[in-house]
């Protein structure tokens, strides 16, 4: 019964210090492909700090670029589409996803996905 006890206590605190494997291996820079397509929200952002945002699909195939370091223990992933459809070309990502209304208003700077964690290697996969 004590050996039990003893195994059951190690593996509580391995968990505890190595948390339940839940860390994700991305970094700023970083390239993730979409698996599936998904429905996500994206923030906007604009010269004078207001924030806004659109709902849109991410298809499959599309390439994004993380632009920060996940936090220890996030659940999301910030980044941005750098690819969708074969198409590499800044001005028509971003016209691809982002609405005319929003993209042609004053202010307007640019925009990212907040992409789960729990995505990573279902919906999404890191680029090879």
């Amino acid at each position: 019964m004590t050996l039990s006890k003893l195994i059951l206590s190690f593996t509580a605190i391995v968990f505890i210090f190595a948390g339940c494997s839940s860390k994700v291996d991305v970094k700023k820079g970083d390239r993730l492909v979409v698996l599936e397509t998904l429905r996500e929200s994206a923030e906007t952002q604009w010269e004078d700090s207001y924030t806004d945002g659109f709902t849109t699909e991410i298809p499959v195939g599309t390439v994004m670029e993380v632009l920060f370091n996940p936090r220890t223990g996030s659940n999301i992933i910030e980044c941005k589409p750098i690819e969708v459809n074969g198409t590499k070309d800044a001005q028509e990502v971003d016209n691809f996803f982002v609405p005319e209304h929003i993209r042609n208003k004053q202010g307007y700077v640019g925009y990212s996905f907040s992409i789960k964690t729990e995505y990573m290697g279902k919906k999404v996969k890191k680029a090879e």
